[in-house]
């Protein structure tokens, strides 16, 4: 079982990462890079660094599996633990199918969205301030959105 959920989100990164698209827009909350204050160097650094992205993970976090079924998702339990992770790697959203948005629900707390342009499918993070440090508190991998 635990192959076939590393084989579907290396799949899914593999989506992510290969498919062009047309640049994405942003939302009236989503700003540059500038008005997201030091998350944005974080951003950077947690995709390009694997140990640190580890070490900036708030293990385990909840979030949902790719493709979660209707009880996965009721039970609102599932947690992603060290040994399931799959690294994330930075994505080109302005040659892939897929659009990101940064909203900034505050100084401490950053939601991302990312949505295939198709609008059927997407996942999302949220990154939260502790002290100077930012961390990853929720990832729901590719899910069919309602």
């Amino acid at each position: 079982m635990r192959y076939q959920i590393l084989f579907v989100m290396a799949a899914s990164a593999l989506f992510i990462a290969c498919r062009p698209s047309e640049p994405s827009q942003r939302s009236p909350k989503q700003g540059p890079e500038e008005e997201l204050g030091d998350f944005y160097g974080f951003y950077q650094k947690f995709h390009q660094d694997s140990a640190f992205q580890m070490d900036h993970i708030m293990f385990p976090i909840e979030g949902l599996p790719p493709y979660a079924d209707a009880a996965t998702i009721a039970e609102g339990n599932f947690r992603w633990y060290p040994e399931d992770w799959v690294i994330q790697r930075p994505v080109d959203y302005e040659n892939s199918d897929f659009q990101r948005e940064l909203i900034a629900l505050s100084e401490d707390m950053v939601v991302e969205k990312i949505k295939h342009r198709n609008g059927q499918v997407g996942m999302m993070r949220r990154f939260v301030k502790m002290g100077d440090e930012w961390y990853l508190i929720y990832f729901a991998d590719l899910n069919r959105i309602k």
